[in-house]
């Protein structure tokens, strides 16, 4: 599930990265022929913006298993037993949280869907962006289940 969560975050990253350069140098090609060039990418801002949501959920689910960033201040100083115990609380609450993304997002979809609403620019339904949305922060809680059930605290140790 994490390695599907990465390449989602890679490719979207990847599209993103080509989106906002090829911009740039339309832009300027855009700026020196006076108006008369215009090769800008349809939409670049409004899909850069939902790629951004869409990387950012997919990277939480890609990174849980390889142990997320932690201050380790008070955590670190405790026995390895505490560490453990706080670790697996943590990722109950990712758990937890993850959960109730998925539901909002879900409701989303459902509403938007109904509603037939799409995207201001390119006009992509509203639904397959929330329906993507709540997939990831599936993920996010599944892996952060798994987490919950089988961490030995080693994930929380980083610094």
């Amino acid at each position: 599930m994490e390695a599907a969560c990465l390449l989602i975050a890679v490719l979207c990253l990847l599209y993103m990265v080509f989106v906002v350069g090829f911009n740039v140098l339309a832009r300027i090609i855009f700026d020196f022929s006076d108006t008369a060039i215009n090769l800008m990418i349809p939409g670049a801002i409004e899909q850069v913006s939902y790629l951004l949501g869409i990387i950012a959920l997919a990277a939480l689910s890609a990174s849980m298993a390889q142990g997320m960033i932690a201050v380790d201040f008070v955590i670190g100083r405790l026995p390895s037993r505490w560490q453990s115990l706080a670790a697996r609380f943590w990722f109950v609450g990712i758990f937890a949280f993850a959960l109730v993304l998925c539901s909002l997002f879900y409701e989303d979809m459902i509403a938007t869907f109904a509603r037939g609403e799409a995207t201001q620019d390119l006009r992509i339904p509203m639904f397959l962006i929330y329906g993507l949305y709540a997939v990831e922060c599936l993920a996010l809680a599944v892996v952060a289940l798994r987490e919950a059930l089988t961490n030995d605290g080693q994930h929380a140790e980083l610094s």
